[in-house]
């Protein structure tokens, strides 16, 4: 638990991140080099103060990742003793701006769902001084968005400018051969043996969005546990 002081209030935020957001179990694919940018960062965390690209920002179509990564990164982090603050602003509703104040000293901010504030001046302002505030104490900030920062639309042209700056990388969704890898990789990691005629059949028969596979994955971790059975297609068939 992350306790933050804002002077008029005190915010408490529970830095719940999922179990599989690990960059061990990210299939990188295409992404190769915006998953060693970030874990350039977070190795460096606590040193000397970042030049001048001290945020960077990922993009892409729903499925790609982002929020795995930056969850990843927070991980990280937290595994070398630091406090990151990790904020979804798709859900900015259940919190107010005063959450990314008073928070020069964390040293790693991972900020989701960028575009959800789109317009929104009050937390464009806060989002944009969070920025400098973090730059100036050698702070890391890393951002996502569904779309890259020029068509976010964002009101306030100096945090436009500012994320257009930085270090972007667009994240790019995988093929059908690299969803069936990643599902694999994501089983192993659970010990669950999943041969590729299996990751396949799955591909076939339900939802091909990664989100929607890897919940699915989930739901098969805990069948086969429940009922003692390995994962296989007569086995699938069954459940269906």
């Amino acid at each position: 638990m992350i306790t933050l002081s804002s002077g008029r209030e005190q915010l408490a935020l529970n830095l719940r991140l999922r179990d599989a957001s690990s960059f061990e179990n990210y299939f990188v694919a295409h992404n190769r080099e915006a998953v060693e940018r970030l874990q350039h960062a977070v190795l460096n965390l606590g040193g000397a103060p970042h030049a001048p690209a001290s945020w960077l920002v990922l993009w892409g179509e729903p499925g790609t990742g982002k929020t795995h990564l930056l969850e990843a990164a927070c991980r990280a982090a937290q595994e070398q003793g630091h406090a990151p603050l990790y904020v979804p602003l798709a859900g900015k509703k259940d919190f107010t701006t005063a959450l990314l104040e008073d928070v020069e000293q964390v040293p790693l901010v991972c900020v989701d769902d960028v575009d959800a504030i789109a317009g929104d001046a009050a937390w464009e302002a806060a989002l944009f001084a969070l920025y400098e505030r973090l730059r100036a104490h050698g702070g890391m900030l890393i951002l996502a968005a569904s779309t890259s920062p020029a068509a976010i639309g964002l009101k306030l042209a100096d945090l436009a400018t500012r994320l257009t700056a930085g270090l972007v990388y667009q994240l790019q969704p995988l093929t059908d051969a690299e969803k069936i890898s990643a599902l694999r990789l994501r089983a192993q990691r659970r010990g669950l043996e999943m041969t590729e005629e299996v990751a396949n059949y799955l591909l076939t028969r339900f939802p091909r969005d990664t989100p929607s596979l890897f919940a699915l994955l989930d739901k098969l971790d805990t069948a086969t546990l429940a009922a003692q059975r390995r994962l296989t297609i007569p086995f699938l068939r069954g459940l269906e």
